[in-house]
């Protein structure tokens, strides 16, 4: 893949970091598929509006910006803790053409009462948000994306929770695009309480991969998923969680809308690397309203 110029205004570090993705892109395992996402739309021509812009008690930058006026964190932690550039062809393709998306950070021991509101719009391939919230912090994040695409998306999220924190995460996003990959990856610190809610209703093509990395003791990550691909959609879902620690422990429920003609797929929840993790699956089908363990 040739890696055209990003809309992006980037500093140096950024610029090495997507020419290095692009350069060792080959090295990395394939993902299933992904000649779905691939190759990308590269243009400087998007059309974007509507990211939150906050200063005070919390940051809240489109990332254009975030990755000038906060380059020492988003050098840190952009695609290295949830989606990790290095685990794949597909994420190495995703950082070398993110072409715009929000970036929030709520500093440590800040407890907000209304919710940080996500609702970005626009014609991107490469969406991406990164939320890093601080140790022992609380905050409601309420995410709605309306972005579409002439091919192939990558829509890509990214939590990062500091030691205690607690965070309340809601996902309801219009992607619109031949096919689209919704990642929503996590990473917590010890003591952290992530509790996320994805709708996705979307008559396409879409494939949502979810996932958590619990780092160190007593981290819980509970998360609802509902699926409803309409009369022609084609869902596919692929949860998977990592850690270790003792107290641990993550749950999915899994809501799947099967009464119109359309499909869902879905992976059985796990381990990524075989460690053993307390988890709990729920899969509760709304033509039967039956759930499956």
């Amino acid at each position: 893949m040739t890696n055209k110029q990003s809309p992006l205004a980037e500093p140096d570090w950024l610029q090495k970091k997507r020419q290095l993705a692009t350069l060792l892109q080959a090295r990395f395992p394939t993902v299933p598929g992904q000649e779905k996402w691939l190759p990308w739309q590269q243009t400087a021509n998007h059309q974007s509006r509507g990211w939150l812009r906050h200063t005070g008690t919390y940051v809240a930058l489109p990332l254009a910006a975030a990755v000038q006026n906060y380059s020492e964190l988003l050098q840190e932690n952009l695609m290295e803790k949830a989606i990790r550039w290095q685990d794949n062809q597909l994420f190495a393709a995703h950082l070398a053409n993110i072409d715009g998306g929000q970036f929030v950070y709520v500093p440590d021991d800040c407890h907000l009462t209304a919710p940080v509101e996500i609702a970005g719009q626009g014609q991107l391939a490469n969406p991406h948000n990164l939320i890093i919230v601080g140790a022992h912090s609380r905050v409601t994040i309420k995410e709605h994306l309306m972005v579409k695409s002439a091919q192939g998306m990558f829509a890509g999220t990214e939590i990062l929770l500091g030691t205690g924190a607690k965070v309340d995460y809601q996902q309801e996003n219009d992607l619109r695009a031949p096919a689209v990959y919704a990642a929503v990856h996590a990473y917590q610190a010890h003591g952290a309480h992530l509790s996320s809610t994805l709708v996705v209703n979307n008559a396409g093509d879409l494939t949502l991969s979810t996932s958590d990395f619990l780092d160190g003791a007593a981290s819980t990550w509970t998360v609802k998923v509902s699926l409803d691909p309409g009369k022609t959609g084609r869902l596919h879902f692929h949860p998977l969680v990592d850690g270790f620690g003792q107290g641990s422990h993550a749950d999915l429920t899994t809501r799947v809308n099967d009464l119109a003609a359309g499909q869902v797929e879905l992976t059985p929840f796990r381990t990524g690397s075989g460690e053993p993790l307390s988890l709990t699956s729920t899969v509760i089908k709304q033509s039967s309203g039956v759930g499956a363990p």
